[in-house]
């Protein structure tokens, strides 16, 4: 049988997105206060050159996509 998110379009991703944003607008208060400090992600990245690992950057949340 195949996936239901499959059948509507959506990916995985997109689908875990839903279905996250859905449930933390269910929380209540002090729940949902840590589960959107949690939501936000930050990600960091290294440039390597001839085996060698270069400077680590931040990439600020701003600039990660969203689905």
């Amino acid at each position: 049988m195949p996936f239901a998110f499959r059948e509507v379009g959506l990916s995985y991703l997109q689908y875990v997105s839903i279905a996250s944003r859905t449930l933390r607008s269910v929380l209540k208060a002090e729940p949902k206060a840590a589960a959107i400090k949690r939501q936000d992600q930050i990600a960091k990245y290294a440039q390597w050159s001839a085996g060698k690992q270069g400077e680590s950057k931040f990439v600020l949340p701003e600039e990660i996509p969203r689905v």
